[in-house]
Order: C-alpha cells, then structure tokens, then sequence
C-alpha cells in the first residue's frame, strides 16, 4: 500500500521539510551574499568548543558535513510523533509514515530535478553505486527482459584515476566477474582529466563509463557533458558519482544527461544512513535487482518470484523512512539558503586559501591552483611533515581537516603522495575559518616566518632529555635535587619549611605544565624559536592568539625560567605595563620545546598528563579496591600523546644507535630479515625499522585493537605495508603466529604487561636458533633514592599513575612498573631460558639490552 495522502495534519518539523519550494527565504532574498555566522546559528554543533575551550573549526565538511536544526527536528519528530512500519500495515501511524516517506523521496527528487519514480533509497552512496555495478553483474542471469545491461568478455569498462574508491571498487569486481576490461582516464599535472585520450580509450567496446562530478582529492569539477557525448557516441552507459557536488552545486539530472547519478544524505546537511540513486527510467526498468528480500517483490511462489517496478525493486526490506524524511529537509535547508549563494561563498572561500597557500614556502597544491572548475575541497602536502603530523598541528588548534588518501590511493599516488591533507568548505565556514587555517599551515611550514617551524645548527643537537635548569628544584647543581631536607638545605631554616618549598615548587611545576601544554598547542613556542627578542602583541600577532593571554603566559614562561625576558630599549626589562619588554626563547631550549622531531623534544608529555588527570577517579578507586585501567579506556588523545613522547627518541636512536649496538643483527636486517615488534602500540618503532631496512620484513604486535588499525593505515599510507604488517596478538602467544624470527624488540612495554615472563618466554620460543631480544625499558632504578632526578622522578609519577595500572588490567601475576631495575629485568630473562645478557646501549631515558639464548 502507497499513500498518497493520510489526511493527517501536522505541522512538526518532519512534515515542515515538504512545503512547497523555493528560493532563499531569508532576507535579502537570492541575490543576497551568503553570510556564514548567520547560517552557523542553524547549527549546534558549531557552538560547542573542542580542546579544552578552543573554537571549533570544522573543514571536514566534504568527508562529512554537519547538520542543522530543522533536520535534526526533522528526524526526531518522526520517531517520536510518526514511526511505523511503511507500505504494510493499515493503521493510521502506517499511513502517516508511509505519505512521510514517498512525500520525502518526492521532495529529493525535486532537489536534483527528477521525479519520485527515479529515485532509489540506499544506506550510502557507496550501496548505490554497487547497486548499479552488481545489477549490471546480475543481468547475464537474469530472466529474458532484465538481460539488455549484460556485459561479458570484450566488453570494457572505463573509469578516471581520479575516483573515489566507492566509484572504482565496484567496477573493479565487475569486471572481474564478467570477464570485461577495466580502463581508465588518468589526470594532468593540475588535477584535471587528460582527455588527449578520450576517444581512443572510450571505445566501441565500452558498455559502461563511470567518473566523479567533483572529484573529492583534488576539487576538480570535471566536463560532464563532453563526457556524456563520448558515451553516448558509442552507446555506452554513464554513471555519476555526484556526492562531492549535490551538496554544493546546482545539480539538474536531466541537463546532465548521465544515465545513473548517486550521492549521499550526510555530505549535503543530511543524515548518516541514507544515499540516493537517480536513474533514468529506462535504465531503472532494465536493471535486475542487488538485493532481494521484502517489499521489492510482486509475487512470490516456493519455486520462483517477480520482482516489482522501480524504484521498490531495489529497495528490498524496511527503508530508511527517517533518514529520508531528514534528507527532505536537508533538500529544503539548502534550497532556502540558495545553491547558487552556497556555490559561490564555496568559490570565494576557495580563492581566500589558494592566494594564501601559494604564498607559503613549501605547500604544495594537490589539483587545480586556481578556482576555476573547482569545488571547495582542497588538498595539499607540506615539505617535510607526514599528513598525520600536519594533522595534530591543526587539531591542537581547534581545526578539524582531513588526512589520510582520502578513500582515492591512485589520486594520491598520482602525485607521488602516498596520503595528503585536506581541507574542505561549507556553507557555515567563514573567513576567519580559513584564515585560522592558513595561518596554522604557515606556522608549520615557512621558517621563515614562523622560525620555530623547522630547526638546525647547534641548537639541534641538545642532547636527548636536556632540562632547562629552572625546572630542577635547587639541589646539587647536577641536575638532580638536593637529596634530604636538611637544615644545609634549608640554608639554617627548620625542615618543614624547607620541604613546604619543595612541595610549592612541585606545585608550580605542576601548574606551570599546563601552561607548556598550551604553548605547545598554540605554536607559540614554534613561533618564538629562533625570532630573537618578541613583545606580547608581536607573538599574539604570529600566533592568532589574544595579546592579554599571551602577556600572562609569557610571565609564566619567565618565572618557571622556559623563557627570558630581555629589554628592547636599553631601560632594563620595561614598566609595569610590559612597554620596553621582548621576550626570548634561549636556542638551548628550542629543541626542547618547539620541534617536536629534535631527539631533545620533551614537551609531547605534557598531553599525556592532561589525559591522566582526567582518569584520577578510577586510579583512586585502583587504589581502594585493587584492579587497574586498561589502555583501551583511554580516549585517542593518550595513545597519540605517548607516541609523540617516544617517537624523538625512536628516530635518534633505533636504527642510528640501538640497532647498530647489537651484535651482528644490523648486517642480518640490511640482507634480510623477520622480525618481530611487539607492544607496537600504533607501530612509530615498526615503521622506522622497515624504512631502514627494505630487505627485511616486519611484523607488528599489540592487543589494542585500535592502534592496530592505525598503524596499518599509516603503513599503507608510507607506502611499507609490503613489509610491514599489523596483528593483534598478545606478547605471551607470538610464537603461534610464526617462528624463527631473526630479532624480537620490545619497546618500552614490558612493563606494562600482566605477565612480563610470559611475555619473554614468547618472545623466545618465537626467535630462531641465532635470533636475538632487544629489550628497551627506561633508564630508571628499582631503589627510589637513585631516581631522585628529573627524569628518574618523571618515570616513577607515570608508573603509578599509568604504566602500573595498565599491567594490573591484565589480571597477570606480575605488574612490575617502569622502574623494576636491571637486576629484575635479567632474573625475568633468566627464567625465560636466556642464557645471555647485555647492556648493548642507553640514553638517559632508555636502556637497551641485548638477550639471547
């Protein structure tokens, strides 16, 4: 049954979506300018901060876009006002959600310019296109009036370099199953199609040709009609992937003449859960179906069915009523703000990043430099930054981009970039949107500019773990503190004042780390390092950032001796007001501070902290009642955090020093290799050994699943995963997934297991007859008193508060912390059936021993 019309009358936000059409219904009309702060109080999200109180900066929207009021009501207002079953049951619920669903696909239908009997409800423009795709695979098979569409050996099937893995993957798995040829059109040094081609690869033989309006990498808005004509001259099928432009474009069916088009409800202000195929209906009538099942059938015997008229032919089972009901009222949000309107703030916001972009020394664009033919999806690379770290520098500011290949590898590869970076406008961004983001991008980027950005000379080399000297309480000079409280430490006073100093200056440090954090996150110590002398406003001015703040964190930064204050004019370090006053970021503690790939970077910590002091409730209840909190409680933020902390250290040191100390395993992995990584965690110590050593094959271990996923996607995206591989297989079991492995490291995470001897004795029944252990654990002892310095201090706090719990988790007999000695660690060994041991190398973090059996 298909109502027409319930009789009911309502005026929720479900049935508000289907009014009437029309233009902007704003004031000014269509011909008004789009102003994004008016069209941003439509949205909520868009009030919300992230980071601890930044503003969200949200550029993602071509991954996928946010969501308005009035769709939000839309789809809430028919669960609780409307749901039932459609097109069955006779109850006058039934009714109503079935008129809302067929007055739904009729509204979509509008927006794009087809009728209601062309349009196709799928979960995602992914399903629809593999309708088509597999549709076409099912004609040879089908009964005698669905066998027009099939496709065999001979026949060939035409795509662009440039696609979506939604718009390739089908076709690939088409021709597979057919026998047919895949071809394709590759790309220019713009971005744009090569079309020299064209004729010779779109040939007699092409039965289908499948390309990207908008091509979601590169922006490119490529020649549609030129394309159809070549299509139709040799009688070949067109299919539209439009996801990147129905949101942005005006996008009429019938002037583009394509045979199929497909897009996506989330992408245009719409929900998750719902994508579209338009279909011409000739084409719809002659397709068999993708699935089967409910409501897509006409009659159904025990020996044979029929299959209903599109589109229910290919809408088997329940539909999405309420996500199509929510992207009727996307249709009508967009149409009230006018498509031509979105289109063109789109262009201008494009224009406003391209000038800014191309005036920073080393960006490079990744497709079209200019606006023309162009969406607002902009893809980049910055010299000498993997799109991850390009990344968090832009998360840590409050601006949300996308990184990764963007679901189109040969887009990417196109270019040499295994991944890129990307940024992408929406009605709701503004300008001061996309400037937050090019300013951030030339922080990173232009030493020049932003000196702090990229560091050499002498200031480089700072040894691993340097401290600035005003972060040691006074003590001996040596870097580690006094030990006692003494009245000789006290300098005569009694020893509970002396040690109450002690306790403020633990206080202070522990204050002021918030303050280093957020001048990590700020890039301000990025942008003093190597500008010489700066005043508060010439910081705030390189930063983005408010003057007031930035004069009160410099203060700070003097007191807990990170920064110098120096005067600019010769009258001592200015007034009251900070006139006459620069401040200076001494070039010892740049490396520290502001380059997060120096092998002296220390400031990563810090994000590890602000994540610990959120868990404090749990670790309290550790304490009460025993237990632990496992790594996989922790939000994102910990585990990047703690990669960052050690991946300075694994740089300078795996391959340069560690490896090289072993005997005999540096000549074994340049001929060639296995080796095993475990506790990987999201595989930085992996990846570096792979790179290093091409000849050798990798494999990577960890029972978090999470980071597992991670760390293949960052080995596909450098290009490694043909040796480097990822597997969550806990420590104590590694010899089931392979032995004779010529080396088994294990950075810095025995500790943090339950069972640390079952761990080793897995590590060598995994190893071969001349295979070795690298055993990293930090440089601390089990004796408290001999870790009475900085570094030794640090460990022990995250012992308690992190690495211990996560071992207790684990329900293992042994938890033995992150400073369990050497004497410990080699008992451990010991009774794992290893008869040999030695220290091979250490830093001032780091341990390195040598285990072999």
């Amino acid at each position: 049954m298909t109502a027409t019309g319930s009789g009911h009358s309502c005026t929720c936000a479900a049935h508000r979506a289907l009014d009437p059409i029309g233009t902007d219904h704003r004031p000014g009309g269509a011909d008004r300018i789009l102003d994004p702060w008016e069209v941003r109080a439509d949205f909520p999200i868009l009030r919300r901060t992230v980071g601890g109180g930044l503003p969200l900066r949200y550029l993602d929207s071509a991954a996928t876009s946010q969501k308005p009021d009035s769709v939000l009501d839309a789809e809430s207002d028919y669960y609780r006002l409307h749901n039932a079953t459609v097109h069955r049951s006779f109850h006058e619920l039934a009714r109503e959600a079935t008129d809302l669903l067929e007055r739904s696909r009729a509204r979509i239908a509008a927006f794009v310019g087809a009728g209601p009997e062309e349009i196709v409800l799928t979960k995602n423009a992914s399903e629809a296109l593999n309708l088509v795709a597999y549709g076409l695979m099912n004609a040879p098979h089908a009964r005698r009036d669905l066998r027009s569409l099939a496709i065999g050996p001979g026949d060939s099937v035409v795509v662009t370099e440039m696609e979506h893995h939604s718009n390739l993957m089908p076709w690939q798995q088409l021709c597979q199953h057919t026998g047919a040829t895949l071809r394709w059109l590759t790309i220019t040094p713009d971005g744009r199609l090569d079309l020299d081609r064209l004729d010779e690869i779109v040939d007699e033989t092409t039965r289908v040709f499948a390309f990207t309006h908008q091509s979601n990498v590169y922006g490119t808005v490529n020649p549609v009609a030129r394309l159809v004509r070549r299509a139709r001259a040799v009688g070949a099928l067109t299919v539209l992937d439009a996801c990147q432009s129905v949101p942005h474009l005006p996008v009429d069916v019938a002037a583009l003449g394509v045979d199929f088009l497909a897009f996506s409800g989330h992408k245009m202000c719409g929900p998750t859960g719902i994508g579209v195929l338009w279909g011409r209906p000739d084409r719809l009538a002659a397709l068999p179906p993708f699935l089967t099942g409910g409501e897509m059938n006409d009659t159904v015997a025990m020996d044979h069915a029929t299959f209903a008229d599109p589109p229910h032919r290919f809408e088997a089972g329940t539909p999405v009523v309420a996500q199509t009901v929510a992207l009727a009222a996307a249709c009508a949000y967009l149409d009230g703000l006018g498509r031509r309107r979105i289109a063109d703030h789109g262009e201008r916001l494009t224009a406003r990043a391209l000038d800014a972009l191309n005036a920073i020394e080393g960006v490079r664009i990744v497709g079209p430099g200019d606006t023309t033919d162009r969406g607002p999806a902009l893809s980049f690379a910055v010299s000498g930054h993997h799109p991850e770290e390009v990344g968090e520098h832009l998360d840590a500011r409050g601006i949300a981009i996308r990184v990764g290949h963007l679901c189109a590898r040969p887009a990417c590869l196109r270019f040499g970039l295994p991944a890129t970076t990307r940024a992408s406008f929406y009605a709701y961004t503004t300008e001061e949107d996309v400037d937050a983001f090019t300013r951030a991008i030339a922080e990173l980027a232009e030493p020049s500019a932003y000196p702090g950005a990229a560091l050499s000379g002498p200031a480089a080399a700072v040894p691993e773990a340097t401290v600035p000297a005003a972060t040691v309480p006074a003590g001996s000079g040596d870097g580690r503190p006094a030990r006692g409280g003494g009245p000789g430490a006290a300098g005569g006073r009694d020893e509970t004042a002396a040690f109450l100093d002690r306790v403020f200056a633990d206080a202070a440090t522990a204050a002021t780390g918030l303050s280093v954090s957020l001048g990590d996150r700020l890039g301000l110590y990025r942008a003093m390092a190597g500008a010489g002398p700066l005043t508060a406003a010439a910081l705030a001015a390189r930063t983005g950032t408010q003057e007031l703040y930035v004069r009160e964190w410099l203060h700070t930064q003097v007191g807990a001796g990170y920064v110098r204050a120096v005067p600019l004019d010769g009258s001592g370090t200015g007034d009251e007001s900070g006139a006459g006053r620069g401040y200076e970021l001494p070039a010892a503690h740049a490396p520290v501070l502001a380059d997060p790939d120096a092998p002296a970077a220390g400031v990563g910590i810090f994000a590890s902290l602000r994540t610990l002091y959120g868990v404090e409730d749990r670790l309290a209840e550790c304490f009460r009642r025993g237990g632990g909190i496992d790594w996989g409680e922790y939000p994102p933020q910990m585990f990047r955090s703690v990669a960052r902390f050690f991946r300075p250290a694994y740089r300078a040191n795996i391959t340069q020093k560690w490896i090289p100390a072993l005997d005999g395993v540096e000549t074994r992995l340049a001929e060639g290799a296995k080796v095993a990584d475990v506790g990987c965690g999201v595989g930085y110590s992996t990846l570096l050994m792979a790179k290093a050593y091409p000849r050798s094959v990798f494999h990577g271990y960890d029972t978090h699943r999470e980071s597992i996923d991670r760390a293949r996607i960052i080995a596909e995206e450098r290009e490694l995963d043909d040796r480097a591989r990822f597997d969550t297989v806990p420590a104590a079991e590694l010899a089931r997934s392979g032995r004779g492995f010529d080396l088994v490291t294990l950075f810095n995470c025995l500790h943090d297991m339950g069972d640390p001897l079952a761990a080793l004795k897995g590590a060598r029944e995994a190893i071969g007859p001349d295979g070795t252990v690298m055993l990293v654990e930090p440089n601390a002892e089990a004796d408290p008193t001999a870790n009475d310095h900085p570094v030794g201090r640090l460990f022990m706090a995250l012992s308690t508060a992190l690495c211990l719990p996560a071992a207790a988790a684990q329900n293992g007999p042994l938890a033995l912390g992150n400073h369990a000695g050497e004497a410990t660690l080699r008992r451990l060994a010991r009774e794992a059936g290893f008869t040999r041991w030695r220290r091979a190398a250490e830093t001032p973090r780091s341990a390195v021993y040598e285990l072999r059996a």
